[in-house]
């Protein structure tokens, strides 16, 4: 990833320190005015750098699906149906690049890194103009669509919480600076030596015996690994725009504290989870639901973020153990829980059952195949 790459992260950070100076002394001389429309000079200057066929997509892209926002702007017959095809024609390229890696007669396109966050940004524009009838100038969108420090592994900025920020930026004080520093680094220690020491922990387990404490070992293990590999990253990209003067959305938020999977996913992965509940199950359905729609939904909520993330067995496999796991809670009316109305107790063992039940999805996510089939049979060996 481009965080971990040493001269990316250092022309990144330099990025980020020259415009927060730059917009220290511009705002001296010119109160009430900013550099924020200036940041696609950056963006693009970095994404080149990284690659510049990708560069090419990106800006070929961002003028595909601008177009798409000016033309939902504009219509007024049959909005619905434009609206839906609009979102469709986002992330046609995404489901093509994706499908291209499982079949072999489809032409491969360049490793689209990142795009994953970006069809998502660019359809939720395409929701904000529907539903707002908002214009967004074109070079906002291009800012908002190609900002850089959250280009590969979010968080996953709103446009609407991306523009309030982009007009009024907060200047760099010695505080925030400080603040900025102490998160960078703690990101950087969790990918680069929790994450490796997890990791070799995890594959010295593997060599085990099978047994049921084992298979508890590696299922705790690769949540631990999953946690700090991702908020790692999130902490990095926190770290850098914090700099630039831009609040962004915190992505996890003490996910050991749910007590049920509806708080779980409130805590883990935010802004997907936002971004998922606020774009499909909102809009599916605005009105109350009765609890057998509820699960459905949210089985097909877990399904879509599963496959958001890779088109395998192994993906679908996760989502519909999640989505199955969050379909019987809202069945069995389990989707929150009072802390301060919960015995302690009960709480706790509450927390810890979602935990534990997380703990062995993660493993699909650190082990292969086998050995996921091997560590759940060590399960049943007392």
């Amino acid at each position: 990833m481009w965080y971990l790459k040493v001269d990316t992260l250092l022309l990144m950070l330099a990025a980020a320190v020259l415009f927060a100076a730059g917009s220290v002394i511009y705002a001296h001389y010119r109160p009430g005015k900013t550099l924020t429309p200036w940041l696609i000079l950056l963006d693009l200057g970095l994404l080149i750098y990284v690659d510049w066929k990708l560069a090419v997509f990106y800006i070929a892209y961002t003028f595909f699906s601008y177009g798409l926002v000016l033309a939902i702007g504009r219509l007024r017959t049959g909005r619905k149906v434009w609206f839906v095809l609009f979102c469709l024609l986002d992330v046609a390229p995404f489901f093509y690049a994706r499908m291209s890696g499982l079949v072999s007669w489809l032409p491969s396109l360049i490793v689209l890194v990142g795009f994953a966050y970006n069809m998502l940004k660019a359809m939720d524009a395409v929701f904000y103009v529907y539903y707002t009838d908002e214009k967004i100038p074109f070079l906002t969108y291009a800012n908002f669509l190609l900002f850089f420090p959250v280009l590969t592994a979010g968080p996953i900025f709103r446009y609407r919480d991306f523009l309030k920020a982009y007009r009024k930026p907060q200047l760099l004080t010695v505080n925030t600076a400080e603040q900025c520093v102490k998160r960078l680094i703690l990101g950087l220690f969790k990918k680069l030596v929790l994450a490796a020491l997890l990791t070799k922990a995890l594959q010295r387990v593997l060599q085990m015996y099978a047994h049921f404490y084992v298979s508890g070992a590696l299922a705790l293990l690769s949540y631990a690994i999953l946690y700090v590999d991702l908020s790692g990253y999130s902490d990095i990209a926190i770290a850098v725009i914090s700099f630039m003067g831009i609040p962004v959305p915190e992505n996890f938020k003490k996910p050991w504290t749910a007590a049920s999977f509806t708080q779980f996913w409130r805590k883990w992965h935010v802004t997907l989870s936002d971004f998922i509940r606020e774009h499909i199950f909102v809009v599916v359905n605005g009105k109350r639901l009765n609890r057998w729609i509820s699960a459905g939904i949210g089985l097909l909520t877990m399904l879509v973020m599963s496959l958001w993330h890779e088109f395998s067995l192994m993906a679908l496999c996760t989502g519909l153990y999640m989505g199955g796991l969050l379909a019987l809670e809202n069945v069995l009316g389990l989707t929150t829980v009072d802390k301060r109305r919960t015995p302690k107790a009960l709480y706790v063992f509450r927390c810890l059952i979602v935990l534990g039940l997380f703990s062995i999805n993660a493993m699909f996510f650190t082990m292969s195949g086998s050995q996921i089939l091997w560590a759940i049979g060590g399960f049943f060996k007392l």
